[in-house]
């Protein structure tokens, strides 16, 4: 009986790359998720965020809290 080839290299890059699309989708779907919620969820480091923003081409979101939309009268 033959033993089937696996090339785990090729399956690493293919669960990466497959994990750095779901997180690039919630990256740029949610901007109300800070960094370190995502972290957490995720179990990631600011430095995978940051390879990620930059693979996809995401605009980096700027820093401290959110301002509430103002209303107009």
């Amino acid at each position: 009986m033959p033993i089937e080839h696996i090339n785990l290299r090729q399956r690493r890059a293919e669960a990466r790359l497959r994990f750095d699309t779901q997180l690039a989708e919630t990256l740029a779907s949610r901007p109300d998720l800070t960094h370190a919620q995502i972290q957490k969820e995720f179990g990631i480091s600011q430095k995978v965020i940051r390879r990620v923003q930059k693979q996809f081409r995401l605009v980096a979101r700027r820093p401290g809290r959110k301002l509430a939309p103002a209303s107009t009268l």
